[in-house]
């Protein structure tokens, strides 16, 4: 194996140009992610830290490499099955003290004083780290020579500030997708053709990378590296990743391309000059704007071009640029460092959807050169929305499935990540009611999503949660990821306190009968939908003002479930969800009678219940305020009078109605709420002067 290095390094004001061209921004970045998921052939729960770490990647693809570092005891294989192991590797695995698997180690930064983490903690982690200023930014370009199979990689660093460090270090390796071969999985079963991707091969620099001592601000590093490929290594499905780092901890900037030809090519700069998430309305123009920049060192073609993989027939997407909008796609020219405004115009239609526009921009004369990406999301018409965190993706269809079975229409699905964005940028207004498919997955909640959460619900806003270790992951466990912000919110909005983890021997889903919403459930017998062993119904205590719903094999003491109306919203706690339910009925129940409680009070009772003390003040005299709870909005409001003619009437969409009666005679008057499904309440008032 022959690895080459050579250096150019530069001091000044801009990075190493080539025809004007640059493998690096010159603009300040935050950093990326360097995610190196330690993982082997042998590790069961390995295939969930895959997902995991892909659906990171998902979400910011330019923002995160991702490598498998296959070592420790896992990673040995038997007779017939692929060696991912690399010296490299083993070193890695040695001096993290690696000590359970799948395990991360995310950008060499401590977290909590260690380097590495459990999957659940990956998604947190990133997102950290994403936010963090870069004190240098890095690119690369790679070449392959099919005849000697010798791999070239340039590489070049320009500093933005200071590095904190003094030296840094400059890491090249190579990885491979797309390796067929066994894979242990307690979750779906062990696979014989298991597609194994980011696998790390080798690496073209020494394991704790090349030394840079020019590490001020202004200053330029240029460096080429070879490597000769093995014949067993198939090209096509290699990528080069670089990365700059401190001595064997922190990394500022990450970057890969495919090994044949890939590049970083910087040809523009493009930024969004408004908020990624938006809420619109059916015939209603929302505009969103980005700002695009020629950095070619020439009067240069673009390719521009909006898509959306997503948007329902009825919706319209649009991009101005120039003076000229654009339905799909046009070339046009920048001028050389030139900034053109783009504006995005998106206009939904009747049906009610998330939509995912992605706006690119592509260099004409540069084919092989990234493209520059910006997407925007907009939400529209969705009332109630399934929420659905990652590797729960299985089990969304039930929810939508009893959101059907609601014939509720307004129905939609998200992921975690979407529901926070929205939420972040105060696009969830029209959403009613939120289903949160939370599974069997970690972490159950992070502090971002209750942050949006505890927001939703003081707004007004209703939650059905459910998972099987919601409880335990908020537990204070050492092996669970709940924090401070999550376990608050779990006893102050969930109003739940854990029990117990529960076991196979919880084998029966048994409503309670005298629930007014829930009572008439059949019992169903609880399902290994996990893997046989992994059965872990939570046990909790309802707080005050929650009530039982659910409990587990006919024993009152052991609850699986709640409901609780506060003053501003409902929620709905299951300890077991419902995918584990034998009778696909009862799992379909759990989801459309939520909804139903949501929308309307289940009994009379419970709904005069629910409007005391939301009449003030009595006796009026000049104005009369009605408090609703959001299950009631949509419902029709009327004041009659002694001789139950209607004096006024009201259908009102939020949480307060305000009456004037300065013109109605002092007397004795009734105040009537009808809501969708036929319940009604009334109260007598005065009006008095």
């Amino acid at each position: 194996m022959n690895k080459i290095a050579t250096l150019l390094t530069l001091a000044g004001s801009l990075p190493l140009a080539m025809n004007g061209q640059s493998l690096v921004s010159p603009n300040a970045q935050n950093r990326t992610a360097l995610l190196e998921d330690f993982t082997g052939i042998h590790c069961g729960y390995c295939p969930e830290g895959h997902a995991i770490a892909a659906s990171i990647k998902a979400a910011a693809p330019d923002r995160v490499v991702v490598v498998g570092v296959h070592a420790g005891i896992y990673a040995v294989p038997q007779a017939g099955e692929p060696d991912f192991r690399t010296s490299e590797g083993t070193t890695l695995d040695d001096h993290f003290a690696i000590s359970g698997y799948p395990a991360g180690v995310i950008d060499r930064h401590q977290f909590g004083g260690g380097y590495e983490q459990g999957r659940g903690a990956w998604e947190g982690d990133v997102d950290q780290v994403l936010d963090m200023p870069s004190p240098v930014n890095i690119g690369l370009a790679s070449s392959f020579d099919a005849g000697t199979r010798d791999l070239t990689v340039t590489v070049e660093l320009l500093y933005t500030a200071d590095s904190p460090g003094g030296d840094d270090y400059i890491s090249v390796l190579l990885k491979e997708d797309h390796i067929i071969g066994w894979q242990t999985d307690y979750g779906n079963g062990n696979h014989t053709d298991y597609d194994h991707t980011n696998v790390l091969r080798a690496y073209l620099t020494d394991v704790w990378g090349d030394a840079v001592q020019t590490t001020t601000a202004g200053s330029s590093v240029v460096r080429t590296y070879t490597y000769n490929v093995p014949v067993g290594f198939d090209i096509s499905n290699c990528k080069v990743a670089a990365f700059v780092s401190e001595y064997q901890t922190e990394v500022y900037q990450a970057r890969e391309v495919a090994a044949d030809g890939g590049t970083t090519l910087v040809v523009g700069d493009l930024t969004s000059s408004s908020p990624a998430y938006a809420a619109g309305g059916a015939g209603s123009t929302t505009d969103l704007g980005s700002d695009v920049q020629n950095l070619l060192g020439a009067d240069a073609d673009y390719q521009i071009e909006l898509t959306s993989a997503n948007a329902p027939a009825d919706w319209m997407g649009s991009f101005a640029i120039q003076g000229n909008s654009y339905p799909g796609s046009t070339t046009i020219t920048l001028q050389n460092g030139a900034m053109e405004p783009i504006t995005v115009s998106i206009t939904p239609g009747a049906t009610p959807a998330i939509a995912d526009y992605t706006l690119t921009i592509a260099s004409v004369n540069d084919p092989n050169a990234p493209v520059l990406t910006e997407q925007y999301h907009l939400i529209s018409g969705i009332t109630d929305l399934v929420v659905t965190n990652p590797q729960a993706e299985d089990y969304e269809a039930i929810y939508m499935d009893g959101l059907t079975s609601a014939n509720e229409t307004g129905r939609g699905h998200t992921d975690r990540a979407t529901l926070i964005g929205f939420g972040e940028n105060n696009a969830l207004s029209g959403v009613l009611n939120l289903y949160l498919n939370v599974s069997w997955t970690f972490p159950c909640l992070t502090d971002d999503a209750v942050a949006v959460l505890s927001d939703f619900l003081d707004n007004g806003g209703n939650m059905m949660i459910a998972g099987q270790d919601i409880g335990w992951d908020q537990s204070g466990d050492a092996n669970a990821y709940g924090t401070a912000a999550t376990q608050a919110f779990y006893q102050n909005y969930m109003h739940a306190a854990f029990v117990a983890d529960g076991s196979t021997t919880n084998s029966s889903a048994d409503f309670v009968d005298d629930d007014a919403v829930f009572g008439g459930v059949n019992t169903s017998s609880i399902n290994a939908v996990y893997g046989a062993t992994y059965v872990y119904p939570d046990e909790i205590t309802p707080l005050a003002p929650a009530t039982a719903i659910l409990n587990y094999n006919g024993n009152a003491s052991k609850i699986g479930g709640l409901r609780v109306q506060a003053n501003n919203y409902k929620v709905v706690y299951f300890g077991v969800a419902p995918e584990q339910m034998s009778n696909a009925s009862v799992g379909d129940l759990m989801v459309s009678l939520s909804h139903d409680w949501f929308y309307g009070l289940v009994s009379e009772e419970e709904f005069d219940a629910a409007l005391q003390g939301a009449l003030y003040p009595v006796p009026a005299s000049t104005e009369l305020f009605l408090s609703l709870p959001a299950a009631v909005r949509g419902a029709t409001v009327e004041i009659f009078d002694a001789l139950g003619r209607i004096v006024d009437e009201q259908h009102p969409t939020g949480s307060k109605i305000r009456f004037e009666v300065a013109d109605l005679a002092p007397g004795t008057y009734g105040l009537r709420i009808t809501d969708a499904n036929g319940h009604s309440s009334t109260r007598p008032f005065s009006i008095a002067r």
